[in-house]
C-alpha cells in the first residue's frame, strides 16, 4: 500500500490537471470545439490520469468517488481525508494556473464566469435547481457504478481508464447545457473561486448533490454486482430489508417467466 504522502501527492497532481484541461478547454477551446470538444476533454484527461497515477492512488480525484470507496470500504477514513484535502487544493492550484493563462485577456473567458458550474441567470439558460438536482444526482450516481465495478472481480484487467474516461466524456455530452457538469465537487470548487459572486454563491449544490449521488451510486453497485452489503459502510437493518424485499420480488418475477 502507498503511503499517505504519495496518495496525496497523486491526487493533487490529478485533480490540478483534471481542471487545468477540463475548464480550460472550456475556456480556451470551446469557440473551436464546442461541447463536444469541451466532453472529450474531460474523458481524455481521466483516462489519460488513470493510467498515470491509478497504480498510485486509484486516481480518485474526485470527492465523491472517495465517499464512495469510502462506503465500499475500500479505504479508511484518514486515507479518505488525505483524498479529500489533496483534491481540493489540487483543484484550486489548477484553476490558478488556468487563471494565470488568462490573465489580461478576457476574451478567452466568453461565458464570463471561468467555466465555473451554475444555473439559471448565473449560465443563461432555463434550467433551474430541480434540474441541477437531478443531473448531479442521476449522472454521479452512473460514473460511481462504473468507477466501483472496474474494481469488481471478474472485471477485465487494464481497462478501467477507458471505462471511466469514455463515461465521464458521455456524462458531458448530456449535462453541459444544464450545468457546465460538475459530478465531481473539487471540480466545481477550484472554478468557482475564481467565477465571481454567483458561482460561489451557487457551488455548494455542485458539493452536495454529487455526495449524494455517490451513495446512490454505491447502491447500484451492489444491486448490479454480486458484492455483500454487510461489506460495505451502508449495511443497516433498513437497507437489508429493502435488498430482501428488492431479492424477493426479483425471484417472483423470474419463477413467473420461466
Amino acid at each position: 500500500m502507498e503511503s499517505n504522502l504519495r496518495v496525496f501527492a497523486a491526487e493533487l497532481v490529478g485533480t490540478a490537471v483534471l481542471v487545468l484541461v477540463g475548464p480550460g478547454t472550456a475556456i480556451l477551446a470551446s469557440e473551436n470545439f464546442g461541447p463536444l470538444g469541451v466532453a472529450l476533454a474531460f474523458g481524455f484527461v481521466l483516462l489519460a490520469m488513470v493510467y498515470t497515477i491509478g497504480h498510485v492512488s486509484g486516481c480518485h480525484i474526485n470527492p465523491a468517488v472517495t465517499l464512495a470507496f469510502l462506503l465500499a470500504r475500500q479505504v479508511n477514513i484518514v486515507r479518505a481525508i488525505y483524498y479529500w484535502v489533496a483534491q481540493f487544493v489540487g483543484a484550486f492550484i489548477g484553476a490558478l494556473l488556468l487563471w494565470i493563462i488568462i490573465a489580461g485577456d478576457e476574451t478567452k473567458d466568453n461565458s464570463g464566469v471561468f467555466a465555473a458550474n451554475g444555473w439559471g441567470d448565473h449560465l443563461g439558460n432555463d434550467y433551474g435547481l430541480g434540474a441541477v438536482i437531478a443531473v448531479e444526482v442521476i449522472f454521479t450516481a452512473l460514473l460511481i457504478t462504473v468507477v466501483l465495478s472496474t474494481t469488481t472481480a471478474g472485471y477485465a484487467a487494464g481497462f478501467d481508464g477507458l471505462a471511466v474516461g469514455f463515461t465521464l466524456g458521455m456524462i458531458h455530452l448530456v449535462t453541459i447545457p444544464v450545468d457546465n457538469t460538475s459530478v465531481n465537487p473539487a471540480r466545481s470548487f477550484g472554478p468557482a473561486i475564481f467565477g465571481g459572486t454567483d458561482a460561489l454563491e451557487q457551488l455548494w449544490a455542485f458539493i452536495l448533490f454529487p455526495l449524494v449521488g455517490a451513495v446512490v451510486g454505491v447502491l447500484v453497485w451492489l444491486l448490479v454486482h454480486d458484492v455483500g452489503l454487510e461489506r460495505t459502510m451502508l449495511d443497516h437493518s433498513a437497507t437489508r430489508r429493502a435488498r430482501d424485499a428488492a431479492s424477493g420480488a426479483m425471484s417472483k418475477a423470474e419463477d413467473r417467466l420461466r
